[in-house]
């Protein structure tokens, strides 16, 4: 149960202040306990870290399995638009302000770890999002390098986003979202042999 707290705590504590600007003191005094205590879970605050992002990053994977189970049988486009939405709403939970902090500015001596556990994430949602973007088209084989480069610009658009709505306030943000949304969703549409209505 310890653990669980200790790596709830961690977690909120990293979003807010960085992995840098977090101590294991601060985490012991969220949780209530000193600051040795914590060596019978974590070897250190390294450990720690990564145990908190393994959980982030399989709660962000039931998220999406559950946002494309949700949305099965409703036409392409609007797929597309709530897979859109779920990457690119503002923060709905701590995990996920946790997960793009640790993506925009990464610890630097665990950068390449933290590439490599997101290129794993990334395979995964890319199964689902290549499904989407093939049933936008009815080109078939010849679909393959379009639903390459659609995923691609799928997620710059969706990348960017996570920078602006640090940038903007709310309602500009929201503005400017929607207005990607509807570039791309004009883009979808115009692509040749596109079947997203």
């Amino acid at each position: 149960m310890t653990a669980s707290k200790l790596k709830q705590a961690a977690m909120v504590l990293f979003t807010e202040s960085g992995y840098e600007g977090t101590s294991l003191s601060e985490i012991a005094k969220a949780v209530g306990i000193k600051t040795p205590s914590i060596y019978a879970h974590f070897e250190s605050k390294e450990q720690l870290f990564m145990s908190v992002l393994e959980d982030v990053l399989a709660e962000e994977r039931l998220r999406f399995g559950a946002m494309m189970e949700k949305t099965e049988g409703q036409p392409p486009i609007e797929r597309v638009r709530a897979a859109f939405d779920h990457f690119s709403a503002p923060d709905t939970t701590t995990g996920h302000t946790f997960l793009k902090r640790a993506i925009m500015v990464p610890p630097r001596h665990l950068r390449d770890r933290l590439r490599a556990d997101f290129a794993a994430f990334e395979l995964f949602l890319n199964a689902g999002m290549e499904q989407l973007f093939r049933n936008c088209s009815t080109r078939g084989k010849d679909q393959v390098p379009e639903v390459e480069r659609l995923i691609v610009l799928f997620y710059g658009l969706v990348d960017g986003l996570l920078v602006e709505h640090e940038a903007y306030e709310e309602q500009v943000f929201e503005v400017r979202r929607r207005m990607l949304w509807e570039w791309f969703e004009r883009a979808l549409q115009e692509t040749e042999g596109t079947a997203a209505k």
